[in-house]
């Protein structure tokens, strides 16, 4: 590695004391962070005596590409860790001691540890008889955003540390607007005990409990501290501004345990305020280290872009601006369109102009505040007939948003009759289109129509006795590979396997055959890779459900995917971060990759979006936290204030990664044809009239 003298000296007093090192994204401390694990290999240290510990599996993957480097660990790779991670390890090993603490109905019995889906479906199955009776009908919101809610408000309680029972509470004693709204904060709670319960009497560990249990535990037991504070000598912490202040408390007994560490914090970040990250808490780190040291500067991106960001500071807060830059203001461009579709060709164009000049398409990022379908769709058509690559990353993307998955669940309800699922016109004509090559959309409507049958035991028909002239309008080719996918599927009923096997089989041995719909389709791949993992995921975490109901699995599990659930987090999309294509992404997935780019397209500057947080009606994240004064009243001002510190927040973690130029883009109309005149554009006007009344030229 090249590194500055300060980086090196830094990573050397790492290595014998703790250290405290902050500073603004893009200053080198985490180059420092992988100095330090550098100098600790070269001195033999053990790898297994190592610990990294991250947020978020994504903020580890620097450091995974990192040892992939490296040729000698001294005898193991060193662990890379989320407090999650370790405290299911924990559970699972020291299960027969934490069991009796708690209030487990079967405590001989091993624990099943929920994932995202498999909670929801259980807070669904328990929620059930409250939905009956009429809970939340004063909120209008879906079902599955109500019991993600809930789901949330539980974690909060165990990541910042307040009984789950105090939930509704601290949300009623903040609110201050319609009364009515209280009904729905006590139904919330009432379901959150009720789930809990059933954790406890199915011995089922979702997030909230799973870190209740691993926390209390290594208060009350000496044996499973001392167990855990002996395993590792050295420590590296890297954005602990956006872990949660339980885990801030764990890490500051942990400290003294540790022959050396180094703790990394970044100014001005925070960004997982919504998922519990408290910066203020990760501030009491630096007061338990030997050394507390900042870095200033910037490795990407140069002066211009600095004098960008206050700038925007400025324009955000409505203060007076300096003078402004001509070279600042050259590498910022302003582009209003009249109408949503013109904005995503004028895009497309430029990033087509970038690249025939050289510009690596893995250097160029594209950043809205929510990306739809329709936006991932238009930009990744355009950018396709252009010959440019671009993948796009949203971790909370559902499955039940890939049209890949919904046709493989249509060949699913094709492929198993008894469940009583029958598939629309509309998902047989999806499911075709994918698997039958070159069939267009209106040809495969059409041959849906004609082999869907209602025998509810067979539900495809064979096209043999199908009229030549049916045949030829749907062509001669998709007729054939239809009753290849026909034959197949009834050669399938004599040999009936669980659901995911048939997905992989199907896909394996027919449908990325050459000649077929997705052969060569490395995206669908994925998809459909995903939909095998959640399925397994699923099937294990609710097997004992099952055996006691009888029910069939794959069946809820169709229903719970096509009402929406929300699909767990898989990293597949971050473990190979793509380095030849542009990059589509939600500004804030983008900074939690900590991806640095020369080009930045951000778009639908009006829109609220990159000001105004997602309104949740059943829980406030800002409330429920350590900083919040009990009895104190949410009101319009903490929410306006909220929302202008976490647009300046934005603003300035997008541009420290930026090292070139930033191009922004605006439409009169939105995608839903509605006016919109957000901050984030408000403050760009402000910018470019201050300019223009200083004699700027406005070639920007």
């Amino acid at each position: 590695m090249n590194l500055t003298p300060d980086q090196y000296l830094i990573a050397q007093k790492a290595s014998k004391e703790p250290v405290f090192l902050s500073g603004l994204p893009g200053s080198g401390k985490s180059t420092t962070g992988k100095a330090y694990l550098e100098l600790l290999i070269n001195n033999k240290i053990p790898g297994n005596k190592i610990l990294i510990l991250v947020p978020q599996k994504s903020l580890g993957l620097t450091y995974t590409e990192f040892f992939d480097s490296v040729e000698n660990y001294n005898g193991s790779l060193p662990t890379i860790q989320t407090m999650s991670g370790i405290s299911q390890k924990i559970i699972s090993l020291f299960w027969p001691i934490i069991a009796n603490q708690f209030d487990f109905s079967n405590p001989k019995q091993p624990p099943t540890f929920l994932n995202i889906e498999s909670a929801q479906y259980f807070m669904s199955k328990v929620c059930e008889p409250f939905f009956d009776k009429n809970y939340f009908s004063s909120i209008k919101t879906e079902k599955p955003r109500i019991l993600s809610q809930i789901l949330d408000n539980l974690n909060k309680s165990a990541l910042v540390g307040f009984l789950h029972e105090e939930i509704s509470i601290k949300l009623k004693n903040s609110w201050n607007k319609d009364v009515k709204h209280l009904i729905a904060y006590d139904e919330a709670q009432e379901c959150a005990n009720a789930f809990r319960n059933y954790c406890y009497q199915n011995n089922l560990l979702d997030f909230s409990l799973k870190f209740e249990v691993f926390t209390k535990t290594i208060q009350n037991s000496f044996l499973i501290r001392q167990f855990l504070f002996t395993n590792y000598d050295y420590f590296l912490y890297d954005n602990c501004e956006e872990d949660t202040p339980v885990t801030h408390d764990l890490v500051l007994d942990w400290l003294p345990h540790f022959q050396s560490s180094l703790i990394i914090f970044d100014t001005n970040a925070g960004y997982r305020s919504f998922l519990g990250a408290d910066p203020k808490s990760a501030l009491r780190l630096g007061n338990k280290c030997s050394e507390c040291i900042e870095m200033h500067g910037s490795f990407i991106s140069d002066e211009p872009i600095q004098n960008i960001i206050s700038l925007y500071k400025n324009a955000i807060h409505r203060q007076k601006f300096s003078e402004i830059s001509e070279l600042s203001m050259k590498r910022l461009s302003f582009n209003h369109h009249k109408f949503y579709p013109d904005m995503i060709n004028i895009i497309v164009e430029q990033i087509s102009e970038y690249t025939h000049q050289g510009i690596d398409p893995g250097k160029i990022a594209v950043l809205a505040p929510f990306i739809s379908n329709a936006l991932r769709f238009q930009l990744q058509q355009r950018m396709e007939e252009k010959g440019i690559k671009i993948i796009s990353h949203r971790p909370s993307r559902s499955l039940r948003e890939e049209s890949i998955a919904l046709g493989m669940i249509a060949w699913i309800k094709i492929a198993y009759p008894e469940f009583g699922l029958v598939p629309s016109i509309y998902q047989l004509r999806t499911a075709l289109h994918q698997a039958i090559n070159n069939i267009d959309p209106i040809r495969a409507d059409l041959l849906s129509r004609i082999v869907l049958s209602k025998n509810t035991s067979n539900l495809l028909r064979s096209v043999d006795d199908l009229r030549p002239e049916m045949a030829e309008r749907i062509t001669l080719q998709a007729v054939m590979q239809y009753q290849q996918i026909y034959t197949w599927l009834s050669n399938f009923q004599g040999k009936k396997s669980e659901v995911d096997v048939f997905i992989a089989s199907f896909f394996g041995e027919l449908l990325s055959q050459p000649g077929f719909g997705l052969h060569q389709n490395y995206e669908a791949a994925e998809i459909i890779g995903k939909l095998i993992e959640s399925m397994q995921n699923f099937r294990n975490n609710t097997g004992f459900h099952f055996k006691e109901t009888g029910e069939n699995w794959a069946q809820d599990y169709i229903s719970m995917l096509e009402n929406g659930l929300i699909s767990a987090l898989y990293l597949q999309n971050w473990d190979l971060p793509p380095q030849d294509a542009v990059y589509l992404a939600p500004a804030h997935t983008f900074l939690m990759q900590n991806r640095p780019v020369e080009i930045q397209f951000w778009l639908d500057i009006g829109n609220l979006g990159w000001w105004q947080r997602l309104m949740q009606p059943l829980t406030q994240p800002f409330v429920l936290s350590r900083n919040w004064v009990a009895g104190s009243k949410w009101t319009d001002i903490h929410e306006y204030e909220n929302n202008q510190q976490n647009l300046d927040k934005l603003i300035t973690g997008l541009l420290r990664r930026n090292s070139g130029r930033i191009i922004l883009h605006t439409a009169g109309y939105n995608e839903n044809g509605d006016e919109q005149a957000g901050p984030l554009l408000k403050a760009t006007q402000r910018i470019l009239r201050a300019y223009h009344h200083q004699g700027g030229v406005r070639d920007v």
